[in-house]
């Protein structure tokens, strides 16, 4: 049994012999399917509900339950935001998947559920500290068991990894924004945001603005073609904040508005005939690339949750590459606004393994 297996036998155990309502924090490419797969084998419950943020999750699950001949019969499958349809009904155990993704809304549908079913698993590998008080406030799930990135690493599980901060100023030439360049709007709203604060007014709809100039950034755009350029022998997955981005990107994108699967699918299986592919809000999670040890992420907030999830897309160990090393390459503007995104975002990361270009 290699390490990997006994720390599954660990966590699953810890959550068995514990109260079974609470939350293991395991970091992404640990294997938490498998671990809850362990406690279902143990704890032989007649009748299961899984929930999850994306249906790509489900995949996962089943892909799973699959390989280690676990019958799933009497399953349910939803995503949070079918979980209302299932108050009412009682299960032996709710396995609620990357429960830091829950919403306000969908963590008050929780509450309803839990006051029928008393066997309660959250599973998530990048969990905050505020979203770890707000699960423990709301639902009075405590964190019973951490497997941290760092330990991962020095057992192997996973890789270790690289992450460079390439900066590069907002565009001042492109007229995008009726006449205006990016870097004339972000430095506008700024100054409109900075003066409605001083008089304690509410400035939310026009930081979402500022936030849209980042995401639609040239600039960071035109930086994130280069870096395709300089890696156009390797297989790199990019990171976009919105479509516009992802298409244009000079490489294979997908997303929401994609009408096939095929180019997803082709790159994540391996096809190296697709060894550039471009996201937007998708395949952060429940998906698996290999062989991958690049990433470009070209846009990004301060949720490190999210960040790490991306970022954790390349740190799969790969038994034919022994020696490999995640390298993550982010693409930010020089403005202090997204440096401090950045900074809180990489929260969960060693800052000694992270370098500034």
């Amino acid at each position: 049994m290699n390490i990997r297996d006994l720390r599954q036998t660990e966590f699953a155990d810890i959550f068995v012999n514990s109260n079974r309502r609470s939350i293991l924090n395991l970091c992404p490419r640990f294997g938490k399917i498998r671990t809850s797969i362990n406690i279902l084998n143990k704890i032989n419950p007649k009748s299961i509900l899984i929930a999850y943020p994306d249906k790509k999750i489900m995949t996962s699950w089943k892909n799973e339950f699959v390989e280690m001949g676990f019958d799933d019969h009497n399953v349910t499958y939803t995503t949070y935001l079918s979980l209302k349809k299932y108050d009412g009904i009682t299960y032996d155990i709710m396995i609620f998947d990357e429960i830091h993704l829950m919403s306000r809304a969908q963590i008050e549908t929780a509450k309803l559920l839990m006051k029928l079913n008393k066997c309660l698993l959250g599973l998530t590998g990048t969990l905050s500290s505020f979203t770890q008080e707000t699960l423990l406030n709301e639902l009075k799930l405590p964190v019973i068991a951490i497997y941290p990135i760092a330990q991962a690493i020095a057992e192997g599980v996973i890789t270790d990894y690289e992450i460079t901060v390439v900066k590069v100023p907002l565009d001042s030439i492109a007229r995008q924004y009726k006449g205006k360049s990016e870097k004339f709007k972000f430095d506008a709203l700024t100054r409109r945001i900075n003066y409605l604060e001083n008089q304690e007014k509410n400035t939310m709809f026009l930081r979402l603005e500022r936030m849209r100039i980042i995401q639609n950034s040239v600039a960071k755009l035109n930086k994130t073609k280069e870096l395709l350029k300089e890696y156009a022998n390797e297989r790199v997955l990019v990171f976009c904040g919105i479509t516009k981005i992802a298409d244009n990107l000079g490489i294979p994108s997908h997303h929401s508005k994609s009408l096939g699967k095929e180019l997803f699918n082709a790159f994540a299986t391996g096809d190296y005939n697709v060894n550039h592919l471009a996201v937007c809000k998708i395949g952060n999670t429940g998906v698996t690339y290999k062989p991958l040890n690049r990433v470009i992420i070209n846009y990004f907030d301060s949720n490190g949750e999210n960040l790490a999830q991306k970022i954790l897309r390349c740190m799969s160990f790969e038994f034919d590459n022994p020696d490999k090393k995640a390298n993550i390459i982010i693409v930010s503007s020089t403005e202090p606004t997204e440096t401090k995104w950045l900074i809180r975002a990489l929260e969960f990361f060693d800052k000694t393994k992270i370098k500034y270009l």
